[in-house]
């Protein structure tokens, strides 16, 4: 009686570990190896213009064995800001040169920039594979467009599946497995922010070669298909074709620099603009408003991170990006879609408040609104990432506080 007990225990049991075993064996055939899965939740591959390093970063190759040479090392964590898709190199490059030219080539700067994640995604990173390198000093990015998050660090609850470096029940035992069901499920933050729709993106922007009238008609069209069914056309063309029909100046072909047509940008513009919710008119108001929405819960992930790195005798700073708003051009391109623009003065306001409370924790930081602010041209008109320009800005200013660090650490 008792062997019959014990057997279908002991069957199930073989059958969940043969199962896992198999499902491991066979994700590994499509599934980055570690530490590439850890750090970048999407398959990505290079291209002539962007290179991808064998960790899935968009930086040259690196070992965790400091380099010969190197006495200083530092390591960039944050979002697409750092992985500089736009640009012929990413930060972290031009930090390098910046150090290299002022006579410091043994301080070296990884780019852990991973395009659609978050802090959550920060901490984890830096916690599963960025200390792992044993860097002297982990800069953690914040933008204010989309880095603030609602739920606080210790209050989240794990998931049966999440994208990784996030930790999930599926993800404890069969890291392969989770990745490759990520994938094919859309269920990263990119997979969830774009739609799967075949092709759009170089539709979008073959359109653009269109007559004007033809041009419009085609994006009207695929809006009203795919985003808006229920939205009449007219409110659309509308909203598109203001001032001019200005808005696709910003698309114009040029050698350095050029923007593109994304579906995210059309539906939030058409979005925002059709809006009935309370968006602010003002600072003033967007401070009433926003001022204090989630910049505790956000502020709560970068106090853990800088704890974490604590333990590991690392300094930890965070440098706080502004929204596109720090930029003349930005702004006086937006001034025909005041709602969309609304939601740069939410995020402006909560930027502000964040660095107030940074300032109250001790927590060192670098503020940008110090450098951008009022500079023309540093921001793209329509994605709002760092130009060329702003991004040799900010790797100055990051370069010097790196420096400084370096100064009130024990030399190796």
């Amino acid at each position: 009686m008792s062997v019959r007990r014990l057997f279908w225990p002991v069957y199930i049991g073989l059958l969940l570990a043969v199962t896992w075993m198999g499902s491991e064996a066979v994700s590994s055939f499509f599934v980055p190896s570690w530490p590439a899965r850890d750090i970048r939740p999407v398959a990505v591959s290079s291209t002539p213009a962007v290179v991808y390093n064998d960790w899935a970063l968009r930086d040259r190759p690196r070992t965790f064995e400091w380099p010969p040479g190197v006495r200083f090392r530092s390591v960039l964590v944050g979002d697409s800001f750092l992985e500089g898709l736009f640009i012929r190199a990413p930060l972290s490059a031009f930090v390098e040169h910046d150090l290299t030219e002022a006579g410091h080539a043994d301080m070296e700067t990884i780019n852990f920039g991973v395009s659609a994640t978050g802090p959550s995604q920060y901490y984890y990173r830096l916690k599963d594979v960025a200390l792992a390198l044993k860097p002297d000093v982990v800069v953690i990015t914040v933008y204010a467009g989309n880095d603030f998050v609602s739920t606080p660090f210790g209050n989240w609850l794990i998931p049966s599946i999440a994208e990784l470096p996030l930790p999930s029940l599926l993800g404890a035992v069969a890291p392969r497995t989770t990745w490759l069901a990520v994938n094919r499920l859309d269920l990263s933050e990119f997979g969830r922010g774009n739609r799967n729709i075949e092709n759009e993106y170089e539709l979008l922007n073959q359109w653009l070669d269109l007559p004007a009238a033809e041009r419009l008609d085609r994006y009207v069209g695929h809006l009203h298909k795919h985003y808006f069914p229920r939205l009449p056309t007219n409110v659309i063309r509308e909203i598109l074709a203001r001032d001019g029909d200005r808005f696709w100046t910003a698309f114009a072909k040029r050698e350095e620099g050029r923007e593109f047509v994304m579906g995210w940008l059309l539906h939030n513009v058409i979005d925002w603009e059709t809006g009935t919710w309370q968006m602010p008119r003002d600072v003033e108001e967007a401070d009433r408003l926003n001022g204090t929405s989630m910049v505790d819960e956000t502020l709560s992930w970068l106090v853990a991170a800088e704890r974490l790195a604590k333990q590991h005798g690392t300094k930890l700073v965070v440098c706080l990006i502004p929204v596109g708003s720090v930029d003349p051009a930005y702004v006086e391109f937006w001034r025909s879609w005041p709602k969309y623009s609304s939601y740069s003065l939410s995020a402006d306001a909560r930027h502000r408040r964040l660095a107030v409370a940074l300032r109250q924790t001790g927590i060192p930081f670098i503020d940008l609104r110090e450098d951008l602010n009022g500079v023309p041209g540093t921001y793209r008109l329509t994605d709002g990432h760092w130009t060329e320009r702003g991004t040799e800005l900010v790797a100055n200013r990051v370069s010097k506080e790196l420096l400084k660090l370096r100064g009130t650490l024990a030399p190796r």
